[in-house]
């Protein structure tokens, strides 16, 4: 992961983002569960059950929070995969030479101090 030693602000929103959104998630989970429970429990007209309500109003605004932060991490996550990209023609070249130099080494036993 070359991009966290280059760009550490990109890694570190991502990070940020990922905490978020599997916090969203994490209370989405909870909430649904909430209202099922709720629901099950539930005798008489649902309307009247005030604290239902609340929870699906909550919930709805829980997932409006989640999907947008989404959306950003989905952004943030392309913008990293870019800069990674932007790595991969010198590790290549790098990769490419630390072969060619320790093959040098079975061609003439002199060229073993190259690599140390």
């Amino acid at each position: 992961m070359m991009t966290s030693q280059e760009r550490p602000e990109l890694e570190t929103q991502k990070n940020d983002l990922v905490v978020a959104v599997a916090a969203g998630k994490r209370k989405l989970v909870e909430l649904e569960d909430t209202i099922l429970r709720m629901l099950s429990a539930a005798s008489g007209s649902l309307l009247d059950d005030e604290e239902l309500v609340l929870t699906l109003q909550s919930s709805k605004t829980t997932s409006v929070e989640v999907a947008s932060q989404l959306q950003v991490s989905e952004l943030a996550e392309r913008k990293i995969d870019a800069a990674r990209e932007g790595y991969r023609p010198c590790a290549f070249r790098a990769s490419i030479l630390y072969f060619l130099l320790s093959d040098l080494a079975r061609v003439d036993p002199m060229y073993q101090v190259l690599i140390m």
